[in-house]
């Protein structure tokens, strides 16, 4: 059994995750977002169900739409029982996208939810399963 502390920092490193993946994804930092992935892990996100490498090469490989983007988050919800080596943070977020690439149309902006089923491998939380969901756009 997790002491209060113990349970106190996995929540805290819980937390920090989704800021984490928003700083990865803006910044097109490729190292850092496939940190947070179990590589046995899937995302079902606005491309469809991809296994997470096939995932983080499509991250990797898409053509940028527009030049840059920034994720504004809602503090996740996070349901985690003490001593568990599985999570889940739910989380809200508004993504701004800048400056079209192709130079036609106006910024984006997207409603989202990511539901992240988060597991412990040595010691390590990461995203097993990703729910990404725009919940709308304008």
């Amino acid at each position: 059994m997790a002491t209060a502390f113990e349970w106190i920092v996995d929540l805290e490193v819980l937390r920090r995750f989704p800021q984490r993946y928003a700083r990865a994804v803006d910044e097109r930092d490729h190292e850092a977002l496939a940190a947070l992935f179990d590589p046995a892990g899937s995302v079902d996100g606005t491309r469809g169900a991809q296994a997470v490498p096939e995932y983080l090469e499509s991250m990797r490989t898409m053509p940028r739409s527009f030049e840059s983007s920034m994720h504004l988050l809602a503090d996740p919800m996070i349901d985690l029982d003490a001593g568990a080596d599985t999570a889940r943070l739910d989380t809200y977020a508004v993504v701004f996208q800048t400056k079209a690439v192709n130079g036609t149309g106006g910024d984006l902006t997207l409603g989202m939810r990511y539901v992240d089923d988060m597991v412990r491998r040595d010691g390590t939380w990461l995203i097993h399963h990703r729910v990404a969901r725009m919940l709308w756009m304008r």
